[in-house]
């Protein structure tokens, strides 16, 4: 389905800068029937981010396949268009939980957290983390929750959101998400890798944790060593690989969703040095998860994209 250009920044202006703050203010039980139905419109019209941004739709496509691949990795049965579909809304709640992320008191979020002991202490002794994580389900109210336990987080980020195709209610919604994470993260902060790619390198060798995404397409052949995901081996973005090789730093993986009773469930794998297998270690653990519950891997759509090593 196709739409104008100027049809789609009319819907980007009234939906990212109004429908997703208004959304936010709400009682969250109140607020859950127009997220649903938010998630089952932007299903229904390939209504994405990008799309608003772009104007030609793929990200609903890309992702029917994503999920079809996914089910055929698993053998579970379910149906691929639900499970695309429930991906629009997992992705739907994530926006507007970006919107709330300072309203959140966070010291009455039912939340567990594993993981978390063997941080800290190797914190306390100055050694970094090279902390992957996905486009999942509720990765930012995790992150503000382990920030407020104790962990020292920087985030890496991107100034693709701000590019000139990006229709301003767009990039403001992204803008506003790394402000929130600044205030939440503090100490820790979110800085754009295309502005200063040292910080992370010294926040590192500081004993901080890094917070990136593992799951993006890799840009060359030769920077990273191919890993087994999702039934072949892929050549991943590179940049965990090259962090923790520059700086000696061990890896781990950390994800967050909201499970049926509400609680917020905070996972950190146990960090594995680059010579003992962290990185496939990470990928294997991710793509357990992704195959358990597709729908909240609101980043399936990337999966397309994906390089096989050759």
């Amino acid at each position: 389905m196709r739409f104008s250009r100027r049809f789609l920044r009319g819907v980007a202006r009234l939906d990212y800068g109004y429908a997703l703050p208004l959304l936010a203010r709400l009682p969250r039980w109140l607020a859950w029937p127009f997220v649903v139905l938010r998630g089952c419109s932007n299903y229904a019209f390939d209504f994405d981010w990008r799309t608003l941004s772009l104007g030609h739709g793929y990200v609903r496509d890309a992702t029917l396949d994503a999920m079809s691949r996914l089910e055929e990795l698993s053998g579970s049965g379910r149906s691929v268009r639900m499970l695309a579909l429930r991906r629009y809304v997992c992705a739907s709640r994530e926006e507007v939980d970006c919107w709330r992320l300072l309203r959140i008191d966070y010291g009455r979020v039912p939340h567990q957290i594993q993981g978390l002991e063997s941080l800290l202490a190797a914190q306390s002794r100055g050694q970094g983390l090279v902390l992957l994580t996905a486009h999942f389900d509720s990765l930012y109210i995790g992150l503000a929750l382990l920030a407020r336990a104790g962990l020292r987080l920087d985030v890496m980020a991107t100034r693709i959101t701000s590019d000139p195709q990006v229709p301003p209610a767009i990039s403001k919604h992204f803008l506003h998400k790394v402000q929130a994470l600044n205030t939440l993260l503090a100490p820790g902060k979110t800085v754009y890798f295309e502005d200063n790619l040292r910080f992370f390198i010294r926040a590192l060798q500081q004993g901080d944790a890094i917070v990136m995404a593992c799951d993006g397409v890799s840009t060359s052949e030769n920077r990273t060593d191919p890993v087994e995901f999702l039934g072949g081996m892929h050549l991943m973005a590179s940049g965990p690989q090259f962090l923790a090789e520059r700086t000696g730093t061990p890896i781990a993986l950390f994800s967050c969703y909201e499970d049926d009773q509400g609680v917020f469930q905070i996972s950190i794998s146990e960090p594995t040095s680059l010579a003992d297998g962290g990185l496939q270690r990470v990928f294997s653990l991710l793509e357990a998860q992704v195959l358990a519950t597709p729908w909240r891997w609101w980043g399936a759509d990337q999966m397309r994209s994906y390089v096989r090593a050759t």
